[in-house]
């Protein structure tokens, strides 16, 4: 019965009690500040319910106009215990009507004495337990060490991976250098022999205009009536004249300057695969990471009261000690060289239902050499494993001997850049690497119009120097922070001018470190330099093309295209840099393709296009032309469901990580939609979050989170 009316006097919007509870035409109550409040559309004075998606106009007094729940109000006047005391009720535990009181810890009722005997039997208990952690907390420091170890490994591994790098990148500039010369010996070669016989034809013709010139001049001097020499001439003479003259003009007349130099040769340079060729070059040398097992026998905290139940951990706790549970995995980098003989892992067959020991599943050397063929594809190098570990209790915490592995195997296709360049191999992240989001790394920002703090924070971009730019929505500017928290540079101010803002929303950089913004209130998408320097704007109110209404998200590509959610009219709009329209896909509506208030967007490395469909409860999938490729997603709040999905993100591996905000909490889904792992709750700790808003990523994989309502950023 408590528990009904608590649920009766809880908003199910900030999901605390209610303060000044309003009821809407639609017979459903909310809190007036802050819940109706943020559900207002002050632009058209409706608010839509929550719970029915019915849409209410707001009366002339705003929201404080609608009418006051008498019935909650009653409730909430009452006091505390008054609802749920009685005259007189029975001890649960020894069954006398006395005076009784509920337990502070559990929702049993019970009498003064019993009471008593209740509280001893908990300070016994946890006395237990505090001995037990005594006895396995140097466990943990065993673990701390092999961290010291593995930290170490990893610094050498990563000074071999340099030095390899370095190498190889230095051998493929040698081959370019020298390809590079050889092409120039060759125009050389060109030049001088098309450069001799340009010379002999000049030559040539400047004998004939000699010989013409001289002609001319003879021809001149003996037709004219006082010859130098006095002799006349005589008719032989003059006919020779005429002769020679008209050969002259005959060869002149056939002589053009085209023909005097059609003969000549031209020389060009063509790249040829050039595109396969830039390709290749932006792919070349991708680093790859392998498992290292460390001893499980070394550190398994969860053997403590293994005989017993324990009760359930917090599940950010959970999260972060996963690389402690059963056999644990550290990711680290190996050089090429070491890949390349690396032993290949047996994969486990589906139908095998049992646990497999550490023992069981050491694999036998098998080298995998580049140039081998058999039984392989020939764009293949080979292949690479990759171990993880999965529990097998209900909570995932594993015992010695009742671990088991699975096994997973990628192919790896690579492509020549050209027949001497090198290869790495390359390979997915592990699930784990993910699973261990749930513990925050940083937090910075709370509610404030000063540097430093935020307004309603929405959108969240990571520029090439890991500097972290977030849109401070309602302080109508950008703040620029590093991965740390501290506060490199501010722009923007409230107005409808250049560089400055009325409610931006989302945010993003591009190739150039050019910074991107939504200036959702002016309907416009703004562009500024990496020092907050104005470059320019496009858009304005409307719903043809390159018109915007509430423009949310924005994303760009490789190609520096700018893919806008232009939310209120339901689709996404692609513009060059320069601000001119390309294309738009999507309309209102829940079919493949189509969108209801689209909020954020992302752009993959193979150039798939992400974008959260908030009101349909879902994510959708395109290629770059606007094509649909996949969706995935429904309304709840089950793993894969969402509630009013808003920021998305996508790795450099295709992972995405998608802000669900109606249920506070993010979660991660693998290329092709399927669930991966979820972390966070509702709440304003470390962890929590209140209404999240953006996502982005940065370059060590990272999760950097727009704590909207709690108006502050944090990273996981």
């Amino acid at each position: 019965m408590e528990q009904q009316i608590e649920q009766l006097l809880t908003c199910p919007v900030c999901l605390d009690r209610y303060k000044k509870p309003k009821i809407l035409p639609c017979q459903h109550t909310f809190c007036q500040e802050p819940c109706l409040q943020q559900l207002a559309d002050p632009v058209r004075r409706k608010v839509k319910c929550p719970e029915c998606r019915a849409v209410h106009n707001i009366p002339p007094k705003g929201i404080s106009g609608f009418p006051n729940n008498i019935t909650i109000l009653k409730f909430l006047d009452l006091p505390a215990d008054a609802t749920f005391s009685s005259g007189s009720e029975t001890c649960q535990v020894c069954r006398r009507i006395t005076a009784i009181s509920k337990c502070f810890h559990c929702p049993k009722r019970l009498c003064e004495t019993c009471r008593k005997a209740h509280t001893s039997q908990l300070k016994t208990d946890i006395g237990h337990q505090t001995s037990q952690l005594w006895r396995e907390l140097p466990k943990l420091s065993e673990a701390v060490n092999l961290v010291e170890k593995t930290a170490t490994h990893i610094k050498q591994s990563g000074e071999m991976v340099k030095l390899d790098i370095k190498s190889s990148i230095d051998q493929n500039i040698r081959k370019l250098r020298e390809r590079e010369q050889i092409l120039l010996n060759e125009v050389d070669l060109f030049l001088q022999s098309e450069l001799r016989l340009l010379k002999v034809k000049q030559e040539n013709l400047e004998v004939e205009v000699a010989s013409i010139a001289s002609h001319c001049d003879s021809a001149e001097s003996r037709i004219s009536q006082a010859s130098p020499s006095g002799v006349a001439v005589t008719d032989a003479e003059l006919l020779s004249l005429h002769k020679q003259g008209k050969e002259y003009l005959v060869q002149l007349q056939n002589t053009t300057i085209d023909a005097a130099v059609d003969d000549c040769k031209t020389i060009k340079f063509t790249l040829q695969n050039s595109q396969t060729l830039h390709s290749n070059i932006a792919t070349l040398g991708e680093l790859s990471s392998s498992a290292f097992i460390i001893n499980a026998n070394t550190v398994n905290p969860n053997s403590v009261n293994s005989s017993s139940n324990p009760p359930p951990r917090n599940p950010r706790l959970s999260l972060s000690n996963e690389a402690f549970r059963g056999l644990p995995v550290v990711e680290m980098f190996r050089t090429s060289s070491q890949l390349r003989t690396s032993p290949s892992v047996v994969r486990q067959s589906p139908s095998v239902t049992g646990s497999v020991s550490p023992q069981q599943a050491s694999p036998r050397p098998n080298p995998v050499h580049p140039n081998s063929n058999s039984n392989s594809n020939s764009n293949t190098v080979g292949r690479v494993s990759h171990i993880s570990t999965v529990g097998r209790t209900e909570q995932n915490r594993a015992r010695p001997g009742n671990s088991s592995l699975e096994f997973t195997s990628y192919e790896v296709p690579l492509d020549d850049l050209v027949s001497d360049f090198s290869h790495v191999q390359r390979r997915s992240p592990t699930s784990a690497f993910y699973r261990s989001k749930g513990l925050i790394q940083t937090k910075f920002g709370s509610k404030g119009s000063d540097l430093g703090h935020f307004t309603w924070p929405r959108g969240v971009a990571v520029s090439p120097e890991n500097y972290i730019i977030v849109a401070d929505s309602s302080n109508h500017r950008v703040q620029v922070f590093t991965p740390s928290g501290q506060l490199v540079r501010v722009f923007g101010s409230y107005g409808t001018g250049e560089g400055e803002f009325d409610c931006l929303a989302g945010v993003t950089v591009n190739s150039q470190g050019w910074i991107v913004t939504a200036d959702r209130y002016n309907h416009r998408v703004q562009i500024f330099d990496s020092n907050g320097r104005f470059i320019r704007q496009f858009g304005q109110e409307g719903s043809r093309d390159g018109q915007l209404s509430y423009p949310w998200g924005v994303a760009t590509d490789r190609m520096g295209f700018i893919y806008v959610c232009d939310k209120d009219n339901h689709r996404v709009q692609v513009f060059r840099l320069d601000g001119a329209f390309v294309r738009k896909f999507g309309r209102l509506g829940n079919g493949n393709g189509q969108f209801e208030n689209p909020h954020y967007i992302a752009v993959a490395r193979d150039n798939r296009v992400i974008v959260s469909d908030s009101s349909n409860h879902r994510i959708q999938v395109f290629d770059k032309y606007g094509r649909f490729l996949l969706k995935f997603g429904s309304e709840g709040s089950g793993n894969g469901q969402f509630k009013y999905p808003r920021g998305v993100a996508v790795d450099q591996e295709g992972h995405i990580i998608v802000g669900d905000s109606g249920n506070n909490r993010l979660q991660l889904f693998r290329q092709d939609g399927s669930f991966l792992c979820a972390f966070g709750s509702w709440g304003s700790g470390d962890g929590e979050v209140k209404g999240l808003e953006g996502v982005a990523l940065t370059s060590r994989g990272n999760v950097v989170v727009s704590d909207r309502e709690n108006h502050r950023i944090q990273i996981f």
